[in-house]
């Protein structure tokens, strides 16, 4: 397998910087996740160690070979698309099989006079079949395209990427043409199916749920730049800014505006007591303790009634404006006075449409950002 490494990558369309100076090691057999808002970049990195965009500076590395002038067709690398580009008059066989009749190998890898030969229709066949196995789709292999569900078709493209063989798996946002159910299930599959095969995993998506499902590590990418690289725990309970604490996550941190004042956090509103470890990491990061942005997510704030340890100094009496009843939790959207956020509470709660409720903030579960930087201070 491979190790791919980007450094110092710079990518520019004209006078339009795409990509910022980036920078990352992925580790052999580690599925790392592009993530971040349409736009952001995160495709045209993921084309750039495809092969399929000219780097404008930098080096990029697979598997400590640089490759900048290497073409695509020589990187040894596999790539499934949000569009599964099937073939229509192809039976599943032959779409999986199709890249391989024009493949050559090596009898011996190890031979320097070795020369490469085609694969004999026998093997075609043999890693035809294994791919099948491993997708669960044997039964599928004498059918068209156009007789397959979009989660068969998911996997009839994964198939032509398996049976290559290849150092580095790259993947476009490939789950996005399914339904909600179907795409949570390949997620499922796809993370047993990069485990099973061991290959390094670039994997592209916008959708933070498939973000922090599916990788090893998350890279979180906005303007061209990863914002933030590391595993979905640390991404999620250590963002390193206002950005990626408020994309990573669903539904996301609420923000809320004010400023220091002895071992307060002022709001228009309202008032929170701060532990004593949050003031002095503000004081320490920030010259304006008048301009802060506390973030707090919803599910660090209850309904007072069910709180085991509601403190009065950070309980807020809010107005619902929005009730959503997911099964399993209550979404609320509440009001206090001119500021406005979401709790996510226990189904038990009588808060209503135009009843007031207290909430309890989980102190120990907040950041604390920069109102001018919106870096994280509390980290």
């Amino acid at each position: 397998m491979a190790q791919v490494k980007m450094k110092n990558v710079v990518k520019q369309f004209g006078e339009k910087v795409v990509l910022d100076n980036i920078n990352i090691d992925i580790a052999d057999k580690e599925l790392v996740v592009f993530v971040g808002p349409s736009g952001c970049g995160k495709s045209t990195a993921m084309r750039c160690v495809a092969g399929l965009e000219e780097v404008t500076s930098g080096i990029v590395y697979i598997d400590e070979n640089v490759v900048n002038t290497v073409p695509a067709k020589d990187r040894d690398i596999a790539m499934v698309f949000q569009n599964y580009a099937l073939y229509p008059h192809m039976n599943v066989r032959d779409n999986i099989g199709f890249g391989l009749k024009a493949r050559k190998i090596l009898a011996d890898k190890d031979d320097p006079k070795a020369v490469p030969r085609k694969l004999q229709a026998e093997e075609i066949e043999d890693k035809v079949q294994r791919a099948a196995e491993i997708l669960k789709i044997p039964d599928l292999l004498e059918r068209k395209p156009k007789e397959l569900s979009g989660g068969q078709q998911q996997r009839v493209a994964m198939g032509r990427a398996i049976v290559r063989e290849p150092k580095v798996f790259l993947m476009d946002e490939p789950l996005s043409n399914l339904d909600a159910k179907l795409r949570a299930h390949m997620r499922t599959e796809l993370k047993r199916l990069q485990i099973e095969l061991g290959v390094t995993t670039i994997y592209v998506t916008h959708d933070q749920a498939e973000a922090m499902t599916l990788g090893d590590r998350i890279a979180c990418m906005n303007d061209g730049i990863f914002q933030q690289i590391g595993t979905p725990e640390d991404v999620y309970d250590k963002p390193v800014n206002k950005f990626v604490a408020g994309f990573i996550g669903s539904p996301s941190m609420n923000f809320i505006q004010g400023r220091l004042d002895g071992g307060k956090f002022v709001t228009s509103a309202f008032n929170l007591e701060l532990p004593e470890a949050i003031i002095t990491k503000v004081l320490k990061n920030t010259t304006d303790p008048d301009n802060l942005i506390l973030g707090i997510r919803p599910e660090d704030i209850e309904d007072r009634e069910f709180d085991l340890n509601p403190s009065p100094a950070n309980t807020v009496s809010v107005k619902v404006m929005v009730r959503e009843n997911y099964g399993s939790d209550i979404f609320l959207a509440v009001e206090a006075d001119t500021i406005d956020f979401h709790a996510r509470v226990n189904t038990g709660t009588k808060a209503r449409v135009d009843t007031t409720v207290e909430l309890v903030f989980d102190m120990s579960r907040i950041h604390i950002f920069d109102g001018t930087t919106e870096k994280n201070l509390t980290i």
